[in-house]
């Protein structure tokens, strides 16, 4: 039985269609234990999040590719739907509130359920465009404030954020990149992303930032010219609708491993030639400098060094990446 039925439901469309995204939040609905402990019928894949939520948040390299849902009534487009899982206890604490934000109008959210050891909820492919999800799950007991505000200094948050290629990429806007061969799903991967926001928010964690960008691989619809993103600008690609402008690429990739033990490769590029110094610095969860990789003047090129942590205790460490006024951040994991 529902044991929950309060759900606070914001729809972004309409009037306010040209923001790009739907945003669902509230009460999670908790329903019977032996009820979707597994991958439905009805969703063809099933993502669980961040290993059990301990390396957050994800900026997952992989790009999920999802047809768009062409049915009408009760059943669903093959290859249409995605189930992604959270952890129901996290820290001891379990799964109360949610925030959902979806890309419109690539794709449509649902609200969060519970069942067994997870909590969930399922993203389906709504038009033929790049697409990006962001979830919010907070942990604890009343984890929103008298004002309606999602979140609560008492009560932990864990992220998850996803990029979908739903539909035929021929089928998308020119100016949104139609290919996705090289691509690589970060904080990058589309203007105007569902996390693009996530620093405004109320209760939100500078630590679970996804970080800033200057430069996109795609554009979304709402997207202004002013905006450098679309075909040639981090994919490799030369044939852009901008080609003439091909902007400074500044970009911390993922290092690899991660989680790691106890050496992990830290990789980088900078585009063109910069006169500002390039810092490269590791920090611990309390925001103490415990590495200074790099800090000089760089040429332009791909650049990789390794992080031997063997000095290090086990934990979360944090990699900054800074030349100029652009700075990038990444979570790393030391498990020894």
């Amino acid at each position: 039985m529902y044991k929950s039925l309060i759900i606070f439901i914001s729809l972004f469309t309409g009037l306010i269609f040209s923001q790009g995204f739907q945003v669902l939040s509230g009460d999670i609905i908790q329903i019977d234990d032996d009820i979707f402990r597994t991958c439905p019928d009805l969703v063809d894949s099933c993502i669980y999040v961040c290993s059990e939520g301990e390396p957050n948040p994800c900026h997952p390299e992989n790009i999920f590719t999802i047809v768009v849902d062409s049915s009408t009534g009760d059943t669903v487009t093959e290859g249409s739907r995605f189930r992604l899982h959270f952890p129901w206890e996290y820290e001891d604490e379990t799964a109360n509130k949610f925030v959902v934000r979806a890309s419109w109008p690539c794709l449509s959210p649902t609200a969060v359920f519970a069942s067994g050891n997870y909590a969930y909820f399922d993203v389906i492919g709504h038009s033929a465009c790049p697409g990006t999800v962001q979830a919010s799950i907070w942990y604890g007991s009343d984890c929103q404030d008298e004002d309606g505000n999602i979140g609560s200094p008492e009560c932990m948050e864990l992220v998850g954020r996803f990029c979908f290629a739903p539909g035929d990429t021929l089928d998308w806007p020119e100016e949104s990149d139609q290919s996705i061969s090289t691509d690589v799903c970060d904080a990058c991967w589309m203007s105007s992303a569902a996390w693009d926001n996530y620093d405004e928010g109320l209760y939100s964690d500078i630590v679970l930032s996804p970080a800033d960008c200057d430069i996109y691989d795609h554009c979304h619809h709402s997207e202004p010219d002013t905006v450098l993103c679309g075909v040639g600008y981090l994919d490799g690609e030369t044939v852009s609708v901008s080609e003439d402008i091909f902007p400074f690429l500044f970009e911390l990739k993922p290092s690899y491993p991660n989680p790691f033990n106890p050496v992990t490769t830290v990789r980088f590029d900078i585009g063109v030639e910069t006169l500002h110094t390039t810092s490269l610095r590791i920090f611990d969860i309390s925001g103490r400098v415990v590495e200074a990789l790099v800090n000089e003047k760089l040429e332009p090129g791909h650049y990789e060094i390794q992080w031997n942590a063997s000095q290090h205790s086990s934990g979360v460490y944090f990699i900054e990446l800074i030349s100029g006024t652009n700075r990038h951040t990444q979570k790393m994991i030391l498990l020894k």
